[in-house]
């Protein structure tokens, strides 16, 4: 029987980065592989090095291979030169942001948390033209990756339908959504756990590539806890994940835990979890994770706009310009946690369009 031949980052492997929302997204893949009984090779692109990577599928016997899965749209060469020898090969590559956007948005948060920035990283400040060109740098990867492929596999619909069908022909593309595999659920729970405490959490990142996301992110928790006051007295917050609080000056009433083996302790026992950033595409899978531990995701407007449709009942939008507002939401995380398991309904749809794709 053929198998399939899997691509994935080195920091795959990496025990610090297990609950990465990469890591996560990807093992969304090994359980539908293990689910359906394909086997699988996995290759580890080194550095994510498109020239390291081709030299490893050289050597690689394509042969007993009937599909070959990317994640990430990194190595063009390494696709070229696979169709080029065995063009029947089904070659999908996983897309988790559509990177031009996302590259927008992180020159857009660097300009506005520039101060902060320029304090974290000791320099003159964020290196902007870089910044600007390593976008369209990366527009160019997605465009060539997408078109060498057979299927693009993109991690929301909003990316489809307002990225990726303006890149590649719409046959093309297909929406296949994070879930949370199975390895990370937790346990049996009741509809409001008797160990949900007054408890609102921040959580941020296990690495500092997404620095200026997570900092706005932040920046905008912090200040509006501040803006509280004595309000609330019985709520307690929390931020995690590696972020150097050291020169944000947070606010008395903001626990910092630093990084955690597992978030999904403290989510157990939280009733909502705080993501106040308009900021980055892709998929926020801390807030599925949330979810998954019924605690509600606090949000901004714009990111509930860009959610899945199925995850949108379990989440409160905040103006986090208004202190009122987020009192508001603090209220409104007390009330029973909603029925339904939109998790296990966004599982149902990647095992489809996977079974779709791979049907041989």
């Amino acid at each position: 029987m053929k198998r399939i031949l899997h691509i994935v980052p080195d920091s795959f492997f990496k025990p610090e980065h297990l609950f990465l929302g990469s890591t996560k997204d990807i093992h969304g893949r090994t359980e539908y592989f293990q689910a359906r009984d394909i086997g699988v090779d996995t290759i580890v692109a080194e550095n994510r090095s498109d020239e390291e990577l081709i030299k490893k599928i050289r050597n690689t016997d394509l042969d007993q291979y009937f599909a070959v899965f990317f994640e990430y749209p990194l190595y063009p060469s390494s696709i070229q030169y696979i169709k080029s020898q065995k063009p029947e090969i089904i070659v999908l590559t996983r897309s988790i942001n559509a990177e031009f956007y996302h590259s927008c948005h992180q020159f857009l948060a660097s300009t506005t948390n520039l101060k902060s920035l320029v304090r974290i990283r000791g320099t003159k400040g964020p290196k902007f033209i870089g910044n600007s060109f390593h976008g369209f740098k990366r527009l160019h990867l997605d465009y060539t990756c997408a078109r060498l492929s057979d299927y693009l596999l993109s991690i929301s619909s909003w990316e489809t339908d307002h990225y990726w069908k303006h890149l590649v022909p719409e046959s093309k593309v297909r929406t296949l959504p994070y879930f949370l595999p199975g390895r990370y659920l937790p346990g049996p729970a009741s509809n409001q756990p008797p160990g949900k405490k007054f408890q609102c959490v921040a959580m941020m990142s296990t690495t500092g590539g997404t620095l200026p996301f997570t900092l706005d992110a932040t920046r905008n928790f912090n200040r509006i806890v501040g803006k509280l006051g004595n309000k609330c007295p019985e709520w307690h917050f929390f931020i995690t994940g590696k972020m150097p609080v050291n020169v944000l000056g947070l606010n008395s009433r903001i626990q910092y835990t630093g990084f955690l083996q597992s978030p999904f302790d403290l989510l157990s026992e939280s009733r909502a979890m705080a993501l106040f950033s308009d900021y980055g595409f892709g998929f926020k899978t801390k807030l599925l994770d949330a979810i998954c531990n019924n605690c509600y995701p606090m949000i901004t407007k714009k990111l509930y706009n860009r959610l899945p449709t199925e995850l949108k009942p379990y989440c409160i939008v905040v103006d986090i310009s208004s202190v009122k507002s987020f009192e508001d939401g603090l209220e409104q995380s007390l009330n029973p946690f909603p029925d339904g398991n939109p998790n296990e309904l966004l599982r149902k749809h990647v095992f489809s369009t996977l079974d779709s794709l791979l049907s041989t």
